[in-house]
């Protein structure tokens, strides 16, 4: 009979005798003479002269159910505890089963970016109106000037009555530049 056994690469090997130096050397303490069986996500291993099924996971990614944070799982057995094997998605949270929309850090997500574009475009009418303003204080203007300058301090005066806050705001179009 062969005896079966992992060596140090955790490959299953067949035990023969041929590698070792005398021929009555012992086979290695997890040799059985039972071939093991291999499954589909398990890997076998040796336990009190018998070979078991233990869930293998290597090389697959899990999560953190806390941080989100990705790794890589280089251990036979189950997930350990406070990972999961599902990938989460942009705002969400751990329920305890698996990952849901978190309704409160995705709003507050749409409120800062609201924000940054009515900072944004505030911003830019700024300078359109202060630059327009030139012009016309240098009686520099030509036809038109006036017109947009109108349009430019209308704009602005429409997003500062913006509420950054309400996630569904529509921002005014801005005014023609031509």
């Amino acid at each position: 009979m062969i005896n079966y056994y992992f060596d140090n690469t955790n490959e299953m090997r067949p035990y023969t005798h041929q590698l070792d130096a005398n021929d009555d050397t012992l086979a290695p303490d997890n040799a059985l003479r039972i071939k093991p069986e291999f499954k589909e996500g398990f890997h076998p291993c040796e336990n009190n002269g018998e070979w078991v099924q233990v869930e293998d996971h290597r090389v697959k990614t899990v999560y953190n159910i806390e941080t989100q944070e990705s790794s890589n799982v280089d251990y036979l057995g189950a997930i350990k505890t406070g990972f999961t094997l599902l990938e989460p998605f942009q705002f969400s949270k751990w329920n305890g089963k698996k990952w849901v929309l978190d309704e409160d850090e995705q709003k507050a997500f749409k409120i800062k970016q609201n924000k940054i574009l009515k900072n944004s475009l505030l911003n830019e009418a700024n300078e359109n109106i202060s630059i327009l303003q030139d012009v016309i204080d240098f009686d520099m203007s030509e036809d038109g000037d006036e017109e947009k300058l109108k349009a430019w301090k209308k704009y602005r005066i429409l997003l500062n009555r913006i509420d950054a806050s309400d996630i569904n705001v529509i921002f005014p179009e801005k005014p023609q530049l031509s």
